[in-house]
């Protein structure tokens, strides 16, 4: 059975100011176009577009994007009952990270489903217990539809079925999912040493506070981490870069704070050995002198 259509596709389909490309001129985040199953997703001139009668309302953009910038659509609507996501199934499979958040929100841990009738499901299940096993969680099963007779005996005719299923929607967007998984990480935050300059730059774009800089450390919080790629995209050395791992949760970097000995302007260092900072160490004739 059919769970969405095209009529249900919203017409205030956008995205929103929450967008990083709306913050970062040379932003490269695609979530949503990559999420998107039928390509109703598009990027135009650095801007993200999307095509209302394309749209299957599937919900894959809103799971996707690292700061919920996709407003005007409706999220879809599931049937579960005992632990298990039941039919009528939608004719899209759902995507990993919304199944993702049925597994976290709603304790879902399978499907009932014809294997046979229904293989885009099975492929959507078998790669969620791939990003399950990452992340270390049980992983989902698959169990056959279960038939049962209708007993028309007047007593049970007027009693409530216990066993009636519920429907629900899942909340949308990396941000929730890191705030119901707080104790693992799904990003990465690599600094390279060597290139980095200590501006803080990184720390300032950074939405979830994932980068902090401190009076004597600088501390990377993968597990705030969204994927949205702000400081990789804003970091003019490129010592920055955000890989998809759950290995670590929080790293710390020892940094010192020192006083420049040419403009007189406190800033961070790897090493109290440095005397400059970067500006006047790129700086010649003493221009910057105070």
């Amino acid at each position: 059975m059919k769970f969405f259509s095209l009529d249900a596709c919203p017409t205030l389909l956008q995205v929103g100011q929450a967008c990083v490309r709306n913050l970062i001129q040379h932003s490269q985040c695609q979530s949503c176009v990559q999420a998107c199953p039928v390509d109703a997703a598009t990027l135009v001139e650095g801007k993200i577009r999307f095509d209302i009668e394309a749209c299957i309302n599937c919900g894959a953009c809103q799971f996707a994007c690292p700061t919920g910038a996709i407003e005007g659509l409706s999220l879809p609507r599931r049937h579960y009952r005992n632990g298990l996501l039941v039919m009528p199934l939608s004719t899209t499979a759902p995507s990993v990270d919304e199944l993702l958040m049925w597994h976290v929100e709603y304790h879902i841990r399978g499907v009932e489903l014809d294997m046979a009738l229904n293989s885009d499901w099975v492929i959507a299940v078998a790669a969620l217990n791939i990003r399950l096993k990452q992340l270390k969680q049980e992983r989902w099963t698959i169990v056959p539809p279960t038939s049962t007779g209708i007993d028309n005996a007047r007593r049970r005719w007027l009693q409530i079925d216990k066993n009636q299923s519920q429907t629900g929607s899942a909340s949308a967007g990396v941000k929730r999912r890191r705030a119901l998984l707080p104790d693992v990480s799904e990003y990465q935050i690599v600094l390279d040493r060597a290139q980095c300059f200590l501006c803080g730059a990184c720390s300032r774009v950074c939405p979830e506070k994932a980068i902090r800089f401190e009076h004597e450390s600088i501390t990377l919080n993968h597990r705030n981490c969204t994927g949205c790629k702000s400081c990789e995209d804003i970091c003019f050395s490129h010592a920055i870069k955000i890989d998809e791992n759950n290995e670590s949760t929080v790293t710390s970097l020892e940094i010192t704070e020192i006083t420049c000995s040419t403009c007189h302007r406190p800033f961070f260092a790897w090493s109290k050995q440095n005397t400059e900072c970067s500006i006047c160490q790129r700086h010649q004739f003493g221009m910057r002198e105070a």
